[in-house]
């Protein structure tokens, strides 16, 4: 007799938030918006960020993205070569680079953000209202309890 587990992946948080997470990037990879711009999806993660509170520390986007300090850096790159954003020294710490927005990078949220929005649309096209509310609200809970304690 085997003790093997029968697993399925329909019923793992795990699986589906990752095929869910990686499909929706997908789907917003096909938008002309951000083939237009030259964006990746997970562009889209940080200049969320940033559009809800420009000047943030480069580390924290690190934090808020889950991006290690290498991948941050060639992101940054890329955006400030596009005049998406920009970097400068804090007032405090020199050493600790605060990230701005550019004319065109405040622009973008115009054009970006309702691509992402009928994204989630379609993706969520059949789904209740509840529903969706009881999900993000689950899903926000998990966030909070992987965040690191200080």
């Amino acid at each position: 007799m085997s003790n093997q587990i029968k697993y399925n992946h329909q019923e793992s948080l795990i699986f589906l938030t990752n095929r869910v997470g990686r499909m929706l990037a997908g789907q917003m990879r096909k938008k002309e918006v951000l083939q237009q711009y030259d964006l990746m999806p997970q562009d889209i993660g940080l200049l969320v960020d940033l559009w809800s509170e420009d000047g943030l520390k480069q580390q924290d986007l690190a934090f808020s993205i889950i991006k290690d300090k290498a991948t941050i850096t060639r992101m940054l790159d890329r955006l400030e070569e596009k005049n998406i954003v920009v970097r400068v020294p804090d007032a405090v710490d020199k050493r600790t680079k605060r990230i701005y927005l550019t004319h065109k990078g405040k622009q973008l949220e115009q054009e970006v953000w309702p691509s992402a929005q009928e994204v989630v649309a379609h993706a969520t096209n059949d789904i209740s209202e509840n529903d969706l509310k009881v999900c993000k609200k689950v899903l926000f809970h998990i966030y909070q309890h992987l965040l690191p304690k200080e």
